[in-house]
């Protein structure tokens, strides 16, 4: 494929120094940050409660990458709240973490300003924006993919990091391009493409975390979860 698996999918998360009865809250709907997850804390300790609100705000009118960051946090945050204001009503758990997090693919435009591709719209134009984003902004290119994360350890201010990773597209996209559109893969996936599936074949070199690209960056969370178990109080 012209890129390599980072090690950090090949990691066995009963090696890693972490407390092992600590209760993992993962707020997400994604099946793929729950299989992401589970590559680095055991299976039996992950709870899954996604927020109750499904809007959230969107990127229309930020074309520089400060004010994307800041509404990527922003976005992350109010799952975060979201989820814990479930968990109110639930006795104290002092080895509860809430893990929170949200993925973008941002894009350059001909003038230099940048834009935010999220999901195709849920209608009958999907395949067309999908088509465009390919063939404007992918074939050959270089685009970026970030994820905001956020870690709630009990009874401490919530933890955040973001993670990009540069992908680059082949710029053949449309020898395959009308094979991939009837997958109907591009549906629900920001970007109009899923790197984990079929939307592989696209994509020539990825620089940074791969499992970043795929919706949640391992490496970095397993960093944040060992700052919250064994940092200084």
């Amino acid at each position: 494929m012209g890129f390599q698996q980072d090690r950090e999918f090949k990691g066995n998360a009963r090696t890693l120094p972490l407390r092992f009865h600590a209760h993992y809250v993962l707020g997400s709907r994604s099946p793929r940050r729950l299989e992401l997850l589970r590559q680095i804390v055991p299976a039996e300790a992950i709870e899954v409660l996604p927020p109750r609100r499904a809007d959230e705000a969107g990127f229309t009118g930020l074309s520089a990458w400060p004010p994307i960051a800041h509404r990527l946090e922003q976005i992350v945050r109010v799952k975060c709240e979201d989820v814990l204001e479930q968990l109110k009503s639930r006795p104290a758990d002092p080895a509860r973490m809430v893990i929170t997090a949200d993925t973008i693919v941002v894009v350059g435009e001909s003038d230099d300003r940048l834009r935010v591709l999220g999901q195709p719209p849920d209608d009958a134009s999907w395949p067309d924006v999908v088509r465009r984003w390919f063939r404007e902004h992918y074939a050959g290119k270089t685009h970026t993919v970030a994820t905001q994360l956020c870690v709630a350890p009990p009874d401490r201010p919530p933890l955040f990091r973001i993670v990009k990773s540069s992908v680059t597209f082949y710029d053949d996209v449309d020898r395959w391009l009308e094979w991939y559109l009837t997958t109907g893969e591009s549906r629900g996936k920001a970007g109009g493409y899923a790197l984990q599936e079929a939307g592989s074949i696209f994509v020539s070199k990825i620089d940074g975390s791969l499992s970043n690209v795929v919706g949640l960056p391992l490496r970095e969370l397993q960093e944040i979860l060992a700052t919250a178990h064994f940092a200084p109080e």
